[in-house]
């Protein structure tokens, strides 16, 4: 065969192999779903019983996750540290300087309470459910292929990653007992007396200061929601054809962009005076942690071929047709081998 005759059909077979690949990652990956669609879904489908007791499940974490530290902290499990003060022989009383900073109020923060909660749970709520309902990641030879198991996954991702993040932040906050950089102006320590005279609640809030439960519960959310983005990109696929290429690329920067919104919360509290930049770094990884370990209970890793399909879509019962599907599938989704011959 002359070399203009191989050329060509080494170019026709290229073509082929593009243009499957194109429609694989078509009918695989981007499919959206109209609203009519997407009712139809989730009435025909119906939530299986298994997904309903997970609901339930991540719904009570998440509670016992938010509120059971606080029981705790309020029947005398905190660590109380001795204030830190020197009376000198003329009777001045000196402080530590690292904790004399002014007290800036709840309300006056850069994240207040309902800000953190907005952007840690509300935003990335609103994506997963809106994403895992228009834009479900199908799998033509899985079954439950449906918006159904997809927005069941993101949402008890994110109520499992938070309540987990709360319940190791606010343990540790009370097993430290650390004392915040303002104190002296929270607790209103008063030096002719030596105590502090705003109340044992705002004496409690301020020794609490290890690790940032702002930044936890921020990089925890945010976390979440990158991971869900990033492994709807597909950071482990090779059959992305050349026309996606360039917008997956801006698709995973984008889906980055998140974390950009956490780092700003963390860092807030330092500007803010209520943590130590050590409690903003650790309560930063505290929270990060929480959000891959609850990410990888309901999706695979980032880097699978089946990365952004949740795992109770790839959970099928197995009969010989549809594992032969599915071992077709996943060849598929491998990287092509080229022969010489």
């Amino acid at each position: 065969m002359s070399s203009a005759a191989e050329s060509s059909a080494y170019n026709n077979s290229k073509l082929r192999r593009e243009s499957s690949f194109s429609s694989l990652y078509d009918q695989v990956f981007v499919k959206a779903r109209s609203p009519s669609e997407i009712m139809s879904s989730f009435y025909e489908e119906g939530m299986p019983l298994k997904l309903v007791i997970e609901a339930i499940l991540s719904i009570l974490f998440f509670f016992f996750g938010c509120y059971t530290p606080k029981v705790f902290q309020y029947n005398g499990y905190l660590n109380i540290r001795p204030i830190p003060y020197q009376v000198t022989q003329a009777g001045d009383v000196l402080l530590d300087l690292t904790l004399s900073n002014e007290l800036i109020p709840k309300s006056e923060a850069t994240f207040p309470g309902w800000k953190l909660w907005f952007v840690s749970l509300w935003v990335p709520f609103c994506v997963v459910v809106i994403v895992g309902a228009i834009f479900p990641l199908v799998m033509s030879t899985l079954p439950n292929n449906n918006s159904v198991h997809n927005v069941h996954a993101g949402v008890c991702t994110l109520l499992v990653a938070i309540g987990l993040s709360e319940l190791v932040t606010q343990t540790f906050k009370l097993y430290v007992g650390r004392l915040r950089p303002n104190f002296y102006a929270m607790c209103g320590f008063n030096t002719q007396t030596l105590s502090c005279d705003n109340g044992e609640e705002m004496e409690m809030e301020a020794r609490m200061s290890f690790p940032s439960g702002h930044s936890s519960l921020s990089f925890c959310g945010m976390v979440v929601l990158t991971l869900f983005l990033v492994g709807r990109v597909g950071l482990g696929r090779s059959i992305i054809p050349k026309t996606a290429y360039g917008k997956g690329k801006l698709k995973l920067l984008f889906s980055f962009a998140p974390l950009l919104l956490s780092f700003w919360v963390a860092t807030s509290r330092l500007v803010d005076n209520w943590h130590h930049p050590s409690d903003i770094i650790v309560g930063s990884a505290l929270g990060s942690i929480c959000g891959c370990i609850a990410y990888h209970l309901f999706f695979p890793h980032v880097f699978s071929p089946m990365s952004g399909v949740p795992v109770s879509v790839q959970c099928i019962d197995v009969t010989p047709e549809r594992e032969a599907d599915h071992i077709t599938l996943e060849k598929s989704l491998s990287l092509p081998i080229y022969s010489s011959a």
